[in-house]
């Protein structure tokens, strides 16, 4: 759900016509690239369970994502591989394009727009991030709904 309102976020800017996307770029970025991670991260999880209560009951759950950071190739390459081929299988199915250049495209595009000011010079593929987004957030839920 996060994934999916941080994509939502920046597709109100991308989509509005009184907004100059140049005055938005990090914005953008951000966001696209954060639902990226988020969907990926929601891939796969792991459940930590709290203790047993002496009635028996269980008084809260977490759940986690089971891989760390802000690199989506990073965090791609730490899934399982039964995962990974499922994203990627669902993700040329949903956009037509092969997720591993993207993933490599945008891979540090979090960070790099969120700490744009410590940076010199770069770019960012505003059409590459924004597929690579609502891709991964199709193909996540595709995948999960075939492995359920």
């Amino acid at each position: 759900m996060a994934a999916e309102q941080f994509y939502n976020a920046a597709e109100k800017v991308w989509n509005s016509d009184d907004i100059d996307l140049a005055a938005y770029v990090y914005p953008l970025v951000v966001n696209y690239a954060f639902s990226c991670e988020l969907s990926l991260k929601a891939s796969e999880g792991k459940v930590k369970f709290s203790e047993v209560s002496s009635e028996g009951l269980l008084f809260a759950t977490n759940i986690e994502s089971a891989v760390r950071g802000h690199d989506l190739k990073s965090i791609f390459t730490k899934l399982k591989l039964e995962t990974q081929e499922g994203i990627k299988s669902e993700f040329e199915s949903a956009t037509g394009e092969n997720l591993i250049p993207l993933l490599e495209e945008c891979s540090r595009y979090f960070e790099d727009g969120r700490y744009s000011f410590e940076k010199i010079g770069g770019s960012y593929s505003l059409s590459g991030v924004r597929t690579l987004a609502k891709g991964l957030l199709d193909a996540v839920m595709a995948f999960g709904k075939n492995h359920a």
